[in-house]
């Protein structure tokens, strides 16, 4: 090869995995690009650049002279090499990336991974099988295990049998697949309390028998559920009585469970309904149109490009805004997945807990699955709760949408159900039991939109004190300290939360409450501090014992003489114990409309605006009748009554106290307190002491949470409070 630029980028395209470079410099746009060079190299990487600059190019060739440097790095994600381009003041060229990999023979033995060249309307039918039992025969299992006892157990009530093209209830312990993809508007057979008995009759799903026609992505599922030379497939349309409220609302809690133990997972990404169809396979479906370009360096080193999409740390080929990547629904599904086949860019590959194989490269051991949720899963075969993994969940859940906002507690029935294994007592409404008045402070991250039901008399399934009322991103408050040391260094923020109410919850306005349970905070209150005979499982030891602790005490400022291990955890030192669910224990989900408890109440006005800090959400400072700081509001919403910025808002906000606050007053280590270094704000020694108090809005004699925020304890204690019953919906 004479090129010197093409020896680079066949360079590039061979090197193993076990020995990337990095970035390596082709040259500037005229040393690369300009025509007078080789018009190999020139036309791939002019292509590699995407469409936008290719056309630009062609209508502007001078454009290569302002190209200070052109950059190809193989990627470890996907083996693909991937070519760039800087231009001063510009963002980097490509906005859209794609995959370049060298086309050799198969039975070659360069250590490299090559590209296929594939077919570009039909996947090859014997991929789906030929990738499953590799993973049965390589994986030891692995790929299968769900090491929660609870989920392991639970199986779905109905599944489809592809084979008698019929539902039937499942043989047990019967292997399945389960589908994941969007529904959206699209009318398809589903299972009704009239129909449930016509469905068990062998070929009532045939083609021919089908009373209402079946969307193509559940028919074409029912096909390749035989490519992968297996019998049953769950798909929520046929195997949920989709009018039987009860039977429903079981199946929900069992989302995570019937995903985990499916033995293959199919997801849809790129349909945007359920008749979008699974495209790509002979006489199962219609043909696909993928995108594939072939390049030649010379003539005899071929090259395949992809089209690449960027989704957080992935770098896929893939579909460009998926609309089932946006839906809350599939956020669990994909959650609990072990072995995933997807189809995606009109493309197919395989993700287990081992590899990640895609038609367009050969097979290889060394494409390890993308893990951005290990601390994830830990959580959910843990028995040790942790709320900051749980945010994580929450961070990335909360966003997605769903045709009927109703459905937000819902679609997360599955997670919650799942999470029992760490969590006492379950949940309320999404925020859980044992942590209930710490949980109730969560804040926005960014600016939220209050969920609305699509039909009206549903819109108490959305309460406003819960977050999955809201759309967008939340922080909850991470103030947890029962975490003296532990492996990974999880365990307390500088916050602290004391609790100073008891709370209910209410089915209906009528109904008396059932008190809600936050098992930590009274864990905390009977053994901190004191030498009350200890739990089951759980040891008390002298400080002297381990006189380093990584977490500060839950009250810094009388740091207890014990602390305590848990038998089943005995890397973890605890300040005290806290109630850990046995293996087995299963906790059902409360959706309640309504929670009370008695409180106190003042107003104060809502004053100048704290400008963001770092991009997130905007604070509102709080001032007395007499002008005095007093704390900061973080509102939900963006307030109306500000029509400039930092103006003054004629009325007030009414707030209710629900926890006591505490941090020290110091900037470094940072508090996580925005208000920590306002130069209005009153310092009074090593402690800043603070009420969380909740801006409500009442309507009909109910309250409805607006924002949350800080108030400093003395100001607090210096207004004209009254106790009020608050009832919040």
């Amino acid at each position: 090869m004479e090129c010197e630029i093409c020896e680079k980028i066949v360079s590039v395209l061979r090197e193993p995995l076990s020995s990337i470079s990095g970035m390596i410099t082709l040259g500037s746009g005229r040393e690369v690009i300009q025509p007078s060079q080789c018009k190999d190299h020139q036309q791939l990487v002019t292509c590699a650049l995407g469409p936008d600059f290719s056309r630009f190019l062609a209508e502007t060739p001078t454009i290569a002279e302002k190209i200070d440097l052109i950059e190809i790095h193989k990627s470890p994600a996907n083996a693909g090499a991937i070519i760039t381009a800087k231009i001063p003041g510009h963002p980097q060229i490509p906005k859209s990336l794609s995959a370049l990999y060298i086309v050799e023979n198969a039975d070659s033995n360069e250590s490299y991974i090559k590209g296929q060249i594939l077919h570009p309307q039909w996947i090859d039918s014997n991929l789906p099988r030929l990738w499953k039992t590799t993973c049965d025969s390589l994986h030891n299992g692995i790929c299968k295990n769900f090491s929660n006892e609870i989920q392991c157990g639970i199986n779905p009530v109905w599944l489809v049998d592809v084979w008698q093209q019929c539902v039937v209830k499942p043989p047990k312990h019967c292997s399945y697949v389960a589908l994941s993809y969007v529904w959206g508007d699209y009318t398809t057979l589903k299972a009704t309390c009239n129909n449930i008995c016509q469905l068990q009759k062998q070929g009532s799903l045939s083609t021919s028998q089908a009373a209402t026609p079946i969307a193509r992505t559940i028919r074409h599922s029912m096909g390749i559920v035989q490519l992968l030379e297996e019998r049953y497939l769950w798909v929520d349309t046929l195997c949920i009585v989709q009018d039987d409220e009860l039977h429903k609302y079981v199946e929900l809690a069992k989302m995570a469970a019937i995903f985990a133990n499916a033995s293959v997972t199919i997801l849809a990404v790129q349909g945007e309904n359920a008749n979008s169809g699974l495209r790509g396979f002979r006489e199962v479906s219609q043909p696909r149109h993928i995108e594939q370009i072939i390049h030649w360096l010379g003539n005899d080193v071929q090259i395949t490009q992809y089209p690449l999409q960027v989704d957080g740390g992935k770098i896929e080929l893939a579909t460009c805004k998926s609309v089932w990547k946006t839906r809350g629904w599939t956020y669990q599904e994909h959650l609990f997945a072990r072995r995933k086949l997807i189809f995606d860019g009109d493309s197919l590959r395989w993700e287990c807990a081992a590899s990640t194989w895609r038609e367009h490269t050969e097979f290889s051991h060394e494409l390890k699955p993308w893990w951005g949720d290990e601390d994830i899963y830990d959580l959910f075969e843990s028995s040790i709760p942790s709320l900051g993994v749980f945010t994580t969940i929450l961070h990335k859940y909360n966003i997605r949408s769903f045709a009927y906002p109703e459905d937000a507690l819902n679609a997360f029935s599955g997670i919650a159900s799942a999470l029992s294994a760490s969590f006492d007592g379950g949940f309320v409404s999404g925020l859980p039991t044992a942590f209930f008045d710490l949980a109730l402070l969560w804040l926005p991250y960014e600016e939220l939109e209050r969920r609305t039901a699509r039909y009206a008399q549903r819109q108490h399934c959305l309460p406003s004190w819960s977050w999955a009322g809201w759309s967008g991103r939340i922080n909850m408050e991470l103030a947890t300290d029962f975490i003296r040391n532990s492996p990974k260094h999880f365990g307390s923020k500088m916050q602290r939360v004391v609790r100073l109410t008891s709370w209910k919850y209410h089915e209906t306005l009528e109904a008396p409450g059932k008190r809600i349970h936050a098992s930590v905070f009274d864990h905390r209150q009977s053994y901190l501090g004191n030498q009350k005979q200890c739990p089951s499982g759980w040891t008390r030891h002298p400080i002297s014992e381990s006189p380093k602790a990584f977490n500060d005490a839950p009250d810094p400022r009388s740091p207890p003489s014990w602390f305590y291990r848990n038998t089943r955890h005995p890397e973890f030192d605890f300040w005290y114990p806290i109630p850990l669910p046995n293996v087995g224990d299963s906790f059902p989900s409360v959706q309640a409309p309504y929670i009370s408890c008695k409180t106190q109440r003042a107003w104060l006005s809502a004053a100048e605006e704290i400008l963001p800090n770092n991009g997130y959400l905007s604070t509102i400072s709080l001032r007395d009748h007499a002008g005095i700081w007093a704390g900061v509001l973080l509102p939900h919403e963006k307030l109306s009554m500000f029509s400039k910025p930092h103006e003054m808002p004629a009325g007030s906000v009414e707030l209710v106290e629900v926890a006591l606050g505490l941090c020290r007053d110091t900037t470094s280590p940072w508090t996580g307190l925005i208000e920590i270094n306002h130069h209005d704000r009153i310092k009074k020694g090593q402690w800043y002491e603070y009420y969380w108090v909740m801006w409500v809005e009442w309507l009909e004699g109910v309250a409805y949470r607006k924002g949350l925020g800080r108030v400093c304890k003395d100001v607090w204690g210096s207004q004209e409070r009254e106790s009020v019953d608050l009832m919040l919906a």
